[in-house]
């Protein structure tokens, strides 16, 4: 009977200790790169649906800081971070850079979602992973973003790109890159056509630089 015990009281113990160590892993916090870079089509990151941010801590403020260095170096307005091979849902914008003016407004938007979206804008695109392409993209022009800021605090805005809020064409194609699309994706087969050849010399760029084929885009 003692000896019984014994064998359940170390069951047990062992139980509790896979526990533990899956509780451990579970809450760990997440790991991001130290010296982030940009990707670009077809690295299959650009088509991962990202998940959720769930801790806000320094590190995370720490990874937002390298990703506007990044934005900087590449003279983006807006980047996403899957567009440097992290598949969090998390975004930068300083869209004022486009203007010629020293003015700066830079924004980190996390966990972001758009609601009461209405009316269509048409604008022309660029993406930071589609260098040298450009084509015109339909859009909602009126809508609601509600994101988390770097410390978890949730704020709602109001954008109307009609109004003159180009920050509403911004946050539209970076939240298009959390759930694994790109502006591409929006463009008719005509517009496709135009631009075949550009994502031709891109893919094969890839293949050339990494050996593998990469996402490509199918239609």
């Amino acid at each position: 009977m003692h000896g019984c015990t014994g064998v359940m009281i170390v069951m047990i113990q062992a139980h509790f200790a896979r526990r533990c160590n899956r509780m451990s892993i579970a809450v760990s916090p997440p790991q991001y790169p130290s010296a982030p870079s940009l990707v670009e089509y077809p690295h299959p990151a650009l088509r991962r649906v990202a998940e959720p941010i769930t801790v806000f801590d320094d590190q995370l403020r720490q990874f937002c800081a390298r990703m506007f260095v990044v934005m900087e170096n590449e003279k983006g307005v807006g980047l996403a971070a899957p567009q440097v091979g992290v598949s969090k849902r998390l975004f930068i914008t300083d869209h004022l850079r486009k203007k010629d003016t020293p003015e700066r407004d830079p924004r980190i938007w996390i966990n972001p979602r758009i609601e009461a979206a209405e009316g269509t804008q048409v604008y022309e695109e660029g993406c930071l992973s589609f260098p040298g392409i450009y084509a015109k993209v339909t859009r909602p022009n009126r809508f609601d973003i509600i994101a988390q800021d770097e410390w978890g605090v949730e704020r709602r805005q109001s954008l109307d790109v009609t109004a003159g809020d180009f920050l509403g064409i911004v946050v539209q194609h970076e939240l298009d890159h959390l759930d694994g699309r790109v502006f591409v994706d929006h463009l008719t087969p005509v517009q496709l056509t135009l631009i075949r050849r550009k994502l031709s010399d891109l893919e094969k760029a890839y293949k050339k630089s990494t050996g593998q084929v990469g996402a490509v885009l199918r239609r």
